[in-house]
């Protein structure tokens, strides 16, 4: 015997309602891979940042210490580096689409039906 709750719409966890349907294994995959690489590009984003943050209040705060001044130097230089990285990351990306047509961060997996 099953027990109805009539607050909870019997309508939840139904996709087919869905505005493109049921998902399948690829469209799944696809959203999982997109939102991979996109969220790799916002937490490189975030460590950049953070990175360039501590980095200058370390020099900043170095007060003529070499040590600290050299720490702090090595720090915002990783830091600009990681971001030209990033960048170049982001042009080859834009570049293989250019090129060839593929678009990663819009990434669609051909269905065999």
């Amino acid at each position: 015997m099953f027990i109805v709750n009539p607050a909870i719409n019997p309508k939840v966890g139904d996709f087919s309602t869905l505005p493109l349907g049921p998902l399948s294994t690829s469209a799944i995959l696809q959203l999982f891979l997109t939102n991979f690489i996109r969220l790799g590009f916002v937490i490189g984003a975030v460590v950049f940042f953070f990175m360039l943050i501590t980095g200058a209040v370390e020099y900043i705060t170095a007060g003529g210490d070499k040590e600290r001044t050299t720490s702090s130097t090595k720090r915002l230089t990783n830091a600009i580096i990681g971001l030209a990285i990033l960048l170049s990351l982001f042009v080859i990306l834009r570049l293989v689409k250019t090129i060839f047509g593929i678009d990663i961060l819009q990434l669609e997996i051909p269905v065999i039906e």
